[in-house]
């Protein structure tokens, strides 16, 4: 029982930026170092999200991906532009240049605490029958009731079906409709 629901919540979790998981966080450099750890419950990033300088929002860093073109930076430093360029390596956020002393780095995240004890705090682990989901608990019912069906190897066809209408749903409603202005008419779409 825990285990199915551990992977059916952490499934549900990744399959959308919900805005109940989503955090911002802050990275003050030190002055030495260009490289810092994620938050404790970091996950991933929020979609096409990016960070911040607080102090210079025009620019912002810039990511690069690609680790031929950070290695390109590295060795030219030719075209960077302040307050510089970020990218992922070895589960850490690396900065080029080095950030000065209490430069800051700010970007919204998703996190991994996708159950809240009785207490109110938020947890990556189902721990206790007191635990409760911290997304749409109907969401997590469909999900069970389909893989148990599948683990009892019984048809889950129509329950995987209400499961990805409602998964879609609560993903269309967590996102918020937006209204765009066609002529005379409004339309609704994402």
């Amino acid at each position: 029982g825990g285990a199915l629901a551990q992977t059916a919540a952490v499934e549900i979790a990744k399959s959308h930026d919900w805005q109940a998981l989503s955090q911002f966080y802050t990275i003050t450099a030190n002055g030495t170092d260009a490289a810092y750890p994620f938050p404790s419950d970091y996950d991933r990033m929020v979609q096409a999200s990016e960070l911040y300088d607080p102090n210079n929002w025009c620019w912002g860093y810039r990511h690069i991906s690609d680790y031929g073109e950070w290695l390109q930076y590295q060795i030219s430093g030719i075209g960077l532009i302040s307050p510089g360029i970020w990218t992922i390596r070895k589960n850490q956020f690396q900065f080029m240049p080095t950030p000065g002393a209490s430069q800051k780095a700010i970007f919204p995240y998703v996190s991994k605490n996708v159950w809240v004890a009785t207490n109110g705090s938020p947890k990556a682990e189902l721990t206790a029958d007191t635990d409760v989901f911290a997304l749409d608990e109907r969401l997590l019912t469909l999900s069970l009731l389909w893989r148990w069906l599948a683990l009892k190897r019984m048809d889950y066809q129509q329950e995987f079906a209400d499961f990805e209408l409602a998964l879609s749903q609560e993903q269309t409603r967590d996102k918020g409709a937006r209204t765009i202005r066609s002529g005379r008419s409004l339309r609704r779409f994402n």
